[in-house]
């Protein structure tokens, strides 16, 4: 079965910020968080620490321990491992998802990228991002921007990379 985050929706967040987390997200969260104890819920890990984006990232255990795996294999010292290690583990925190299927956002990493009473989820295949309402669509997607500069009546499916073909 394929593991992805799909789908874009927005939930209300209340005054201690709590936020559900989309069902199907959930499934997949729990899919790949398998070696937890019976009767623990999944957890995933909320990346916060890129300044330049308004909105954070969460990763399944599965993908984030991909990703350590990938990290523990760089060499000591070099720094995009330093880089990396700030973003996966000192600018990131697993969070656990309660019996109603909540996440709770502190109010400090509300605050930073302006979510107030409602949080947006947005699917991302092995991620998914979180963000205000209000962040700028151009902000959290490149969608708009990547069909624009694609040639009249060439599908998005042109651009997978066994499709990609030399501009004429």
């Amino acid at each position: 079965m394929e593991h992805r985050f799909r789908g874009t929706s927005t939930h209300r967040v209340d005054a201690k910020g709590r936020v559900s987390i989309p069902a199907d997200f959930r499934r997949v969260l729990d899919a790949c968080d398998p070696g937890r104890e019976a009767g623990v819920n999944p957890r995933l890990v909320l990346c916060f620490g890129d300044a330049r984006v308004p909105y954070y990232t969460a990763y399944s255990v599965e993908a984030v321990t991909e990703i350590s795996d990938m990290i523990d294999e760089m060499d000591e010292g070099d720094p995009h491992r330093e880089a990396l290690e700030d973003y996966f583990y000192s600018q990131a925190e697993t969070i656990g998802i309660d019996d109603s299927g909540r996440l709770i956002l502190k109010a400090d990493l509300r605050e930073r990228i302006g979510i107030a009473s409602e949080a947006v989820f947005a699917g991302k295949g092995k991620t998914f991002r979180i963000y205000s309402p209000a962040a700028p669509q151009e902000a959290t997607s490149r969608l708009g921007q990547v069909l624009g500069e694609l040639p009249e009546g060439r599908p998005i499916t042109s651009l997978l990379p066994k499709k990609r073909r030399p501009e004429a």
